[in-house]
């Protein structure tokens, strides 16, 4: 299996995270710049983008979310819980924690391509802003052990804040975020994310 992958992306690092986890060792990694749309990544994703797994039968799967739920079922690996669907607070804390990584990404490339602040931008930089501050208060000292089983959900979680630590730096230091340092130093991924450092 060949994965095409960019170093900076947080959604291409969820990939190689859930693939060491689950102990994936037949992908072979790809490293485009997928703005710079090379043919090769472009042949087998039309739209382009990062990450993109080609499964040994030729089939090409796209969005991290779809690809790491795929690794984790084919392997069913111990290291890497999936998302329980039924439970309404794995799902809320999936869609928070993937919908933050979006924001964080989309903020960050739209600057690629303007030099003033627009308001995509600032309506993106606001809500990382809110949601910082809200998610610092559910992660008081009687929820956050929800937050540190080895779920994807959380998975996504730790790898968001650090994409937005990275990208957005000003913003989650301006805001109060004990809680969140607390569970970025709890969390159970803090070491294969240190592998795959941005």
């Amino acid at each position: 299996m060949k994965l095409y992958l960019n170093d900076t992306s947080p959604f291409s690092r969820a990939v190689v995270a859930t693939a060491l986890l689950t102990q994936n060792t037949s992908l072979s990694f790809e490293w485009v710049d997928p703005w710079a749309s090379p043919n090769e990544l472009v042949d087998v994703n039309p739209f382009c983008l990062i990450p993109t797994l080609v499964t040994s039968e030729g089939i090409a799967l796209s969005e991290s979310l779809c690809i790491c739920q795929h690794l984790i079922e084919v392997s069913r690996s111990q290291e890497l819980i999936p998302i329980d669907y039924q439970s309404i607070d794995q799902v809320n804390q999936l869609g928070f924690a993937k919908t933050l990584m979006e924001i964080a990404f989309r903020s960050a490339a739209l600057k690629r391509y303007t030099e003033e602040s627009n308001e995509l931008i600032a309506r993106g930089e606001k809500g990382m802003s809110l949601a910082l501050v809200r998610l610092n208060e559910q992660l008081s000292a009687t929820c956050i052990d929800s937050y540190l089983l080895p779920t994807l959900a959380n998975l996504y979680l730790h790898i968001a804040l650090d994409y937005v630590q990275f990208r957005h730096n000003t913003i989650f230091s301006d805001i109060k975020n004990d809680n969140i340092v607390e569970f970025m130093q709890r969390s159970s991924f803090t070491e294969v994310l240190s592998v795959i450092d941005l």
